[in-house]
């Protein structure tokens, strides 16, 4: 679910005072400037059409860019090497918006979709949610179509209302993890079972509200990441980073979760790095940078790249952009930048 309400406005500002007007979106072979504002340049290269706004990305083996569209039940396939350049993969018929997307094994992806209100409550309905795999293992090309995808449901949820960070935690067990907003609760998926359950919930998790007309003040843990044995999650209400210790056989937790900072504002999806360093979009701003920490120094957060509605982030995979980090953004309009860390120092390629 992106931190989405006040920050849809800031961000629209923002972004339409650097780009200009909304005719210009629609030409294929638009010429994207670059924002320079905040310690890295973010260089958006696509926009979404009809003012749909993006969710979440995921980055494919072969280069392409998966993203998620909360405002349609779309999945789209972006090129990043070309400007304007996309395609719509799968519409989910039934639902109303998409969420977080993970992939399990090469080329084959899990998404959330349920049905959500949009603004300006940013509420999801019980008996709505389901996860699907979207299995891409032979459209290796940038140019899969709708016709070409072998989309198939895994599970219903019905008792979560707004699921919306999505991690895995046992690949060949086919174990994933994600969070439900609107309740704290986070739920454990067995893709080869095909079974969800309600694993753990806490105060750490939950909103500072509740009720359809509370806003983001109902919207707890949002963005997961699973990384060595800890499932790191934000919280967007109360702008918490934390971690939960998990069985990595099992999925399941073996202790409460645990506080790692409190940010005082707005956060969503986060990503790592292979030296373990952290990744944190906070919308109203753009990304933060956390640094691993070791036995000598702590962890510190400094302002990574500033972007108006950043709200999900991964580095690329291909051979061209291993140390680029790819970050959604909401507004008017929404879309996909880039920003080059490996130039400065921040990533290595491997």
């Amino acid at each position: 679910m992106s931190a989405k309400i006040i920050i849809l406005q800031l961000a629209s500002l923002c972004l339409l005072f650097i780009f200009g007007p909304w005719q210009a979106w629609a030409k294929q072979t638009l010429q994207l400037p670059s924002i320079k504002a905040g310690p890295l340049p973010a260089s958006p290269f696509f926009v979404f059409p009809n003012n749909s706004q993006a969710e979440n990305i995921k980055p494919r083996r072969n280069g392409q860019l998966l993203v998620t569209v909360y405002t349609v039940p779309e999945l789209w396939q972006i090129d990043p090497t070309r400007n304007q350049t996309g395609s719509i993969l799968h519409t989910f018929v039934g639902y109303t918006s998409l969420f977080g997307i993970v992939e399990s094994q090469t080329d084959v992806f899990y998404v959330i979709t349920s049905n959500f209100t949009g603004a300006p409550d940013y509420f999801g309905f019980q008996g709505s949610t389901s996860i699907f795999e979207v299995d891409l293992r032979h459209h290796q090309g940038p140019h899969a179509t709708q016709h070409s995808v072998n989309v198939s449901k895994v599970v219903d949820i019905p008792a979560a209302q707004l699921l919306d960070g999505f991690a895995v935690v046992n690949q060949s067990a086919g174990l994933l993890m994600s969070g439900d907003a609107q309740t704290g609760v986070l739920y454990l998926i067995n893709t080869h079972l095909r079974t969800a359950t309600a694993v753990l919930q806490d105060a750490l998790l939950n909103g500072t509200e509740t009720g359809r007309a509370s806003g983001l003040a109902h919207v707890g843990v949002n963005g997961i990441k699973f990384y060595g044995s800890d499932l790191y999650f934000t919280n967007t209400a109360k702008g918490l980073y934390g971690k939960v210790r998990l069985d990595t056989s099992t999925g399941l937790p073996t202790r409460g979760p645990a506080l790692i900072e409190n940010y005082g504002s707005y956060l969503d999806d986060l990503s790592f790095d292979q030296m373990g360093n952290q990744y944190i979009s906070r919308p109203l701003t753009g990304i933060l940078f956390r640094t691993a920490g070791n036995a000598t120094a702590k962890p510190q957060t400094t302002m990574f790249a500033l972007l108006s509605g950043a709200n999900s982030n991964a580095f690329g995979r291909g051979a061209f952009d291993k140390c680029i980090l790819y970050s959604t953004f909401v507004g008017s309009p929404s879309g996909v930048a880039r920003i080059h860390a490996g130039k400065h120092g921040l990533c290595k390629k491997t």
